[in-house]
């Protein structure tokens, strides 16, 4: 391994998919093929960037709808193939990446990674405070194949290994500069890509924009004047405008609201250190009363909130 901390090693399915849940995002895992099932991954901190390596037998890792549709921030992965080979599916893009590539792709949408048996690779994880500088070329950017062969590829693949070799030598400074370094190197390539239109960079600025919706309501879910309105007002967006954002999730914001509203008050409910009344709960999260909290609940998970909290979760 690359990275100097103490490897964690995994023979089983679930300890992995929880490991890479708690580091990315939650994510479906699967063991694929005969071979016995053996996975290593290492978490280093290089200056802003988390890097993860990651030694595999086959796996099929899925970002599904219902995972995605959850993101509370935008977050970009950039997976580097050392050897072996893995497959990147997302949104109608499909791209194979050998030793020597890499691809960049989004975990706020759904996606599926086939990793071939023994692969080595490197992900960092990328915020939108990493990409400001790339966000027109972003679209175009995505789940498409980059090599390190030369030019900035080249640097980039060559200052990585080199910085993850001497980490434990760098201090918190030259790592942190180390990785601004990175990040150049890696927009740079990003913005070779074919020429942007206007659309995909309208889809960009515009996935930015729910991104940070979502956030905002994800902190504000407990406030009863959440709706509509209120992000017009502090996003000084038109209705009509709200509503095209929301329409990238197939959803009107009052719904997506709702869901997550509901989401917050399912976890609650499933958690034996919460004692509070129904009732209090309906309110807290802005139903008009326990019954129609009940209604939205059924619908949504099939049970009615009480009945959800007495069930083995």
């Amino acid at each position: 391994m690359l990275l100097q901390a103490s490897p964690l090693h995994f023979q089983d399915v679930g300890l992995l998919s929880d490991f890479l849940s708690q580091t990315f995002v939650p994510l479906d895992v699967k063991a694929q093929g005969s071979q016995p099932f053996s996975n290593t991954a290492i978490n280093e901190q290089l200056g802003s960037l988390m890097v993860t390596e990651m030694r595999c037998t086959a796996l099929q890792v899925d970002r599904t709808h219902a995972l995605a549709d959850r993101t509370e921030s935008a977050l970009y992965k950039v997976s580097l193939q050392l050897s072996g080979v893995s497959e990147i599916h997302q949104q109608n893009r499909r791209v194979l990446l050998h030793a020597g590539q890499w691809a960049l792709y989004d975990t706020t949408r759904p996606y599926t990674i086939n990793v071939d048996a023994d692969a080595h690779l490197l992900v960092l994880q990328l915020g939108l405070s990493h990409m400001q500088s790339w966000l027109p070329c972003l679209q175009a950017a995505l789940v498409r194949r980059f090599e390190t062969q030369e030019g900035s590829g080249q640097l980039m693949r060559q200052m990585l290994l080199g910085a993850l070799h001497q980490r434990p030598l760098l201090s918190d400074v030259a790592a942190g500069g180390v990785a601004t370094a990175l990040l150049h190197l890696i927009g740079a390539q990003l913005s070779e890509c074919a020429d942007v239109t206007l659309e995909q960079e309208q889809d960009s600025v515009q996935h930015v924009q729910l991104m940070k919706l979502k956030h905002y309501i994800a902190e504000n879910l407990t406030d009863p004047a959440l709706g509509v309105e209120l992000l017009c007002a502090h996003f000084r967006y038109s209705r009509r405008y709200l509503y095209k954002l929301f329409a990238l999730q197939n959803l009107s914001p009052a719904d997506y609201i709702q869901r997550q509203r509901l989401e917050a008050c399912k976890q609650l409910l499933a958690n034996p250190h919460y004692q509070r009344p129904v009732t209090e709960l309906a309110y807290q999260y802005g139903f008009r009363d326990a019954t129609a909290f009940s209604h939205a609940f059924r619908r949504r998970y099939g049970l009615s909130p009480t009945a959800w909290r007495q069930t083995p979760n």
